[in-house]
């Protein structure tokens, strides 16, 4: 039987936000048609009986100086450097036809036994774009290291994507940008996993979910917090914000004392949290351009008012629906949260409208292409 090495930033399961989701549904969908090794380095928390074999890797943190000073990529230097001797010798062992590399930066950083097999990496977003968002963001040396991270990328972006046999996108214009540098390039949208329909509460509170170890989320809380919230609070006093995700207790003591505002912390089953919620916001405007919690929300029926910039990583299936709200001033956000928490029959309709569009988005349908092209290239391999 062929089989594919996939390498990860981290566990996949258990699947609990939108990297791992990703990388989880990815393998799982690979797991039906070839065999299918996990490998990541070994940090976070891990599910003990995960539905495809998994190896971590020993891991700890590595000295900054030399992935900052490499012309690759910091960040995939960060995860890779500790572990590529390990990795080489899991590849010398498995034998795989494929590598499937979760992101281009760790693709960028592969060991020599790894790069003599097919590549095939996915493209989380086009990463000198999404560093040249965080340039601004930042202030003093680490302006001008973001601005180093994202020269480079202009660098090793494109031999990454020339040197892979197939490179998977995740939006549109992602794909626009792989197709100049690419042999073969795949779109393979963010899915979502399919939840029963269920009406949002009259008297649900908003909902910011995300990861908050992400910089970008972290910004945008702030800022929703600093100069939206208190618009929403003058407006409609009754009115609550929940924020739950990985990392949100680091935020306690900074967001304590703010009237309305909750933190649940990290989660291990986000499902609670989307009961209760009227409606979920995802504020951001630096960072990637696909974000998986705007298609996870609608697809458990919650409708979301976002920035344009996060509307831009919407899929096609749910763009042009009238399933959400796109605000991109603090006033006009803030009077979109009351609006989507008083008005209760417009609100229904709208996460009713993208509740259904998702279900064109379930993720055996959006990984369908990626896994037959990988499937028969690794086919092909083994014949040989």
């Amino acid at each position: 039987m062929s089989r594919v090495l996939v390498v990860s930033v981290e566990p996949p399961w258990p699947a609990q936000h939108g990297g791992r989701i990703r990388t989880a549904r990815v393998a799982e969908a690979l797991s039906k048609h070839v065999e299918v090794l996990v490998t990541f380095p070994d940090h976070g928390n891990r599910q003990v009986d995960p539905p495809v074999e998994t190896r971590p890797l020993p891991w700890s943190p590595p000295s900054t100086v030399r992935t900052r000073a490499s012309g690759r990529p910091h960040l995939g230097g960060h995860y890779m450097v500790p572990i590529a001797e390990s990795l080489d010798a899991l590849c010398a062992d498995f034998q795989p036809d494929a590598v499937y590399w979760s992101h281009s930066y760790l693709a960028a950083w592969a060991p020599p036994q790894s790069r003599r097999v097919p590549q095939i990496v996915e493209f989380a977003n086009i990463e000198s774009q999404r560093l040249q968002t965080l340039v601004t963001s930042a202030q003093g040396w680490q302006r001008m290291a973001r601005r180093a991270e994202a020269a480079k990328a202009g660098f090793w972006e494109p031999r990454v994507a020339a040197h892979a046999e197939i490179c998977v996108a995740l939006a549109q214009s992602d794909l626009d940008v792989l197709s100049k540098w690419a042999r073969q390039v795949i779109l393979a949208p963010n899915g979502v996993d399919i939840w029963p329909y269920d009406p949002s509460p009259a008297d649900g509170y908003v909902l910011a979910l995300a990861s908050y170890d992400y910089e970008p989320n972290v910004l945008a809380l702030r800022t929703l917090v600093r100069d939206v919230w208190p618009l929403v609070h003058a407006e409609s006093p009754e009115t609550r914000l929940v924020v739950a995700g990985r990392r949100s207790e680091a935020l306690a003591e900074e967001l304590a004392g703010i009237p309305g505002v909750t933190i649940l912390g990290t989660l291990d089953d986000v499902a609670e949290a989307y009961a209760g919620a009227a409606v979920t916001v995802a504020p951001a405007t630096t960072g990637g351009g696909s974000q998986l919690k705007l298609t996870e929300s609608m697809s458990r029926g919650r409708s979301v008012v976002m920035s344009p910039f996060a509307a831009q990583g919407l899929p096609d299936a749910l763009r042009d629906a009238d399933a959400y709200w796109s605000a991109d001033d603090p006033h006009s956000f803030a009077m979109a949260v009351v609006d989507a928490v008083r008005d209760l029959p417009t609100r229904h309709a709208r996460e009713l409208t993208g509740w259904r569009r998702c279900e064109a988005l379930g993720w055996s349908r959006t990984v369908a292409e990626v896994v037959d092209s990988i499937a028969a290239l690794v086919t092909r391999k083994a014949a040989l």
